[in-house]
């Protein structure tokens, strides 16, 4: 991300939370009308990269492994996975899915997830199959395809976009991620990024989900 013009960054994991980033962005921008924005999108790789390149100020994005030493972290908010179905799916009946009641069902994977090994990992220890039918880098592809019944989906609890799209927790094991502020430790701000980055703190993030650990 670049505040001032370069851009602000997220994850695909991270972007897709899109209510809570835009109303942000929205209020941002009325506060600050002479400040342009660039926004961007990759894997939190990449964007790690561009952040040390130089060639983004900021990067708003949530990682499965630790996160560079060379970088300063800002945690913003915690969200659970949660499992996306169509209207009349059997979850619709349950209270949390666990990983062990998603076996056999048809699976949309979202490329782009940073979580994807781990969840896949998770599945595996317990001997849970899926029949993978659809990819796709896009998110919201993904959850209209969720929505016509094609089949489930793993999401971050906060990133539905569609209307009707039905979740619950994913549950036994619950998995949580962690969105943060990182920047390159050490570089100064320019004035525009700096009221970027103070802002940013200061807005009321969504609160870290209840009872649940970070993968």
């Amino acid at each position: 991300m670049r505040p001032g013009h370069r851009g602000v960054q997220g994850s695909p994991a991270a972007v897709e939370a899109a209510r809570w980033r835009c109303i942000f962005v929205t209020d941002f921008w009325r506060a600050n009308q002479g400040i342009g924005i660039t926004l961007r999108e990759g894997v939190p790789r990449r964007l790690s990269e561009l952040l040390r390149e130089g060639e983004l100020d900021l990067g708003v994005m949530a990682r499965s492994e630790p996160f560079d030493e060379r970088f300063n972290v800002q945690p913003l908010y915690r969200e659970r996975f949660v499992v996306a179905f169509p209207p009349g799916h059997r979850f619709a009946a349950q209270n949390g899915v666990r990983m062990a009641d998603v076996d056999g069902e048809s699976y949309l994977l979202r490329i782009n997830c940073e979580f994807k090994d781990q969840l896949r990992s998770l599945r595996e220890e317990q001997g849970v199959e899926l029949q993978h039918v659809y990819r796709s880098e896009r998110e919201d592809w993904i959850q209209t395809m969720v929505m016509a019944g094609i089949g489930i989906a793993f999401l971050p609890e906060y990133s539905v976009l569609l209307s009707g799209l039905q979740t619950r927790p994913l549950i036994e094991p619950e998995v949580v991620r962690e969105v943060s502020l990182v920047t390159v430790a050490g570089r100064r701000f320019s004035p525009p990024v700096a009221a970027f980055v103070r802002a940013i703190k200061a807005y009321p993030w969504p609160g870290p989900a209840p009872d649940a650990e970070l993968l």
